[in-house]
């Protein structure tokens, strides 16, 4: 009796080390398909001139869906296109390149205008495990970090934008950071955000729009409403944008 237990519970353990394996083959490759696609896109889309400069029309004949494309120095990776969907789900299991990947892509909310011409322009990307996407946002809520890193891009075909940084929080979806002031009132919503921000600057707002990245909170895990929101001030520049290798 005792031998046939022992061999059931070798069965079990077996089939539990052959799952989990199973589950971070997956994720590994789950992975894997984002980095080779963002490195795919990133090889067609710059131009070879000082910096990176996107090739827009090809970049778009991949996927017309593509309005932008984001980078937060100091963040693994966090390199990527910006699509735009009809709603706000397809883009949440597909990728750039519309395959399907529970990673998702980087998307603008669906009704937001497409050239980040709006007071709050809301861009989603999910936290993962094993990392990749928005997860190293995280790193913001280390206040070193915050001080140490205070803007990020956005390159749009119009032109591009150095974002200083205006403030970072752990939140919930809904919340203040999730605002639109129709009126472009951005004082008035600054003033709010800085009352709500873990970490935040005193930025001059005047005359500006806001760009908010929004992301899982995986201290709460995947299902619950928490997020974490990286807040930046859309400036425009001309300088030479350079993506740092990780």
């Amino acid at each position: 009796m005792k031998k046939w237990i022992y061999r059931i519970a070798l069965v079990i353990a077996l089939g539990v080390f052959a799952f989990s394996a199973y589950q971070l083959y997956t994720i590994y490759l789950g992975s894997k398909q984002v980095d080779n696609e963002r490195d795919q896109l990133a090889q067609i889309a710059n131009k070879e001139k000082e910096g990176f400069e996107p090739d827009w029309q090809a970049l778009k004949e991949q996927n017309p869906d593509i309005i932008a494309w984001i980078y937060v120095p100091g963040c693994d990776n966090i390199s990527f296109p910006i699509v735009q969907g009809q709603d706000n789900s397809y883009y949440l299991d597909h990728t750039a390149m519309k395959e399907y990947n529970i990673r998702g892509a980087i998307f603008l909310d669906h009704e937001t205008s497409g050239d980040f011409s709006e007071e709050n322009n809301l861009v989603y990307g999910h936290s993962v495990d094993g990392g990749g996407m928005f997860t190293s946002l995280d790193r913001f809520e280390d206040q070193t970090f915050f001080e140490d890193h205070s803007y990020f891009y956005l390159l749009t075909p119009k032109g591009n934008y150095k974002c200083p940084i205006l403030a970072f929080s752990k939140t919930v979806e809904g919340s203040s950071f999730y605002l639109k002031y129709e009126d472009h009132d951005t004082a008035d919503h600054k003033n709010k955000i800085m009352t709500d921000a873990l970490y935040f600057r005193d930025l001059d707002v005047t005359g500006k729009n806001l760009i908010t990245l929004s992301t899982c909170d995986l201290d709460y895990g995947f299902d619950s409403i928490n997020r974490l929101v990286l807040v930046g001030v859309l400036e425009p520049t001309d300088e030479p944008i350079v993506i740092e290798k990780n």
